[in-house]
């Protein structure tokens, strides 16, 4: 006759000890080292809480509709500033000499997104030698996914020449600076900085005081891998020509209370697992090899 083991059923066994023992002594001892020792060995590796964590997302960027453009020229008490801003206009209009300006967004991709921008301006020198170019062109920059973002920041292009200059092409990829990680809220969008870097006090509108107002930011955005191509000569015109990409961004932000939760119950657990396994072999060595005083309920190990 053939024998099958239908059905298995292990003998539940209890060990029965005082308050003050130590057998108890050395229980409690190991289901705390169980529990605290996880925690330490995942926080002593260095990464148990996530500060800051990284998403990529093309940013939503709008060209504003205005512009600044400020060229220092060999005779100083001469500049050339041009612009759409009210101040600029009330007061520096009769600096502005440029005569054409093109300014165009392309959506390549047609998702509803600008992936590039083109500005062009021309400006008209009257044989003055330019010895530098900024211009400044404000945007609103948008994130939607996980961290909203709204804010106002620039495109910014700023070069000193050394020879006269007729033509000036550029080409580069819009950027995001962080010194700081933005901040994930559950409701509502991170708009600090959902403000002109342009616009305010008199005083504010100095070349230095925009671009110290800029620089100290902490979210901000930049040209990055610039290519510049310049053509020497002497003329009656100053041409400019930008065409900036609009590439998926890396953000870093703070995390909020459930993510770093997460993140740190699965380095918890990993590490639990193995010393509860190591603390439940020497518990079973202690109590198998009777080390330490105990009593059986033998009601439960006839079962």
């Amino acid at each position: 006759m053939v024998i099958l083991t239908v059905y298995t059923n292990h003998i539940k066994v209890k060990y029965k000890s005082t308050l003050l023992s130590k057998a108890t002594f050395f229980v409690f001892a190991f289901v705390m080292l169980s529990i605290v020792l996880p925690f330490i060995f995942a926080y002593k590796s260095g990464g148990f809480w996530l500060k800051r964590d990284i998403f990529y997302e093309q940013p939503n960027i709008n060209l504003r509709g205005d512009y600044l453009v400020i060229a220092a020229t060999t005779n100083s008490s001469s500049p050339i500033i041009c612009s759409t801003f009210a101040y600029y206009k009330e007061n520096l209009d009769f600096l502005d000499v440029c005569s054409i300006i093109r300014l165009r967004e392309i959506d390549v991709n047609l998702d509803g997104k600008t992936d590039k921008i083109s500005f062009n301006v021309l400006v008209n020198t009257f044989d003055k030698k330019i010895t530098s170019i900024n211009l400044f062109l404000p945007i609103n920059y948008k994130l939607s996914t996980v961290c909203p973002v709204q804010m106002q920041s620039a495109i910014i292009y700023q070069h000193y020449f050394h020879t006269s200059v007729t033509d000036i092409k550029i080409l580069g990829d819009l950027s995001l600076f962080q010194s700081i990680p933005i901040h994930c809220y559950k409701k509502g969008v991170y708009d600090i900085y959902d403000y002109s870097v342009i616009e305010g006090a008199d005083e504010g509108y100095e070349l230095e005081s925009i671009i110290g107002r800029y620089w100290e930011r902490n979210v901000s955005t930049q040209l990055s891998n610039i290519y510049t191509n310049v053509v020497s000569g002497r003329g009656d015109k100053f041409n400019l020509k930008l065409t900036v990409r609009y590439p998926e961004h890396k953000i870093y932000y703070k995390p909020g209370f459930w993510q770093i939760m997460k993140w740190a119950w699965m380095q918890y657990f990993a590490i639990y697992i193995i010393i509860a396994w190591f603390v439940s072999g020497i518990k079973r060595y202690i109590f198998n090899n009777r080390l330490v005083l105990f009593y059986k309920d033998a009601a439960l190990e006839k079962k």
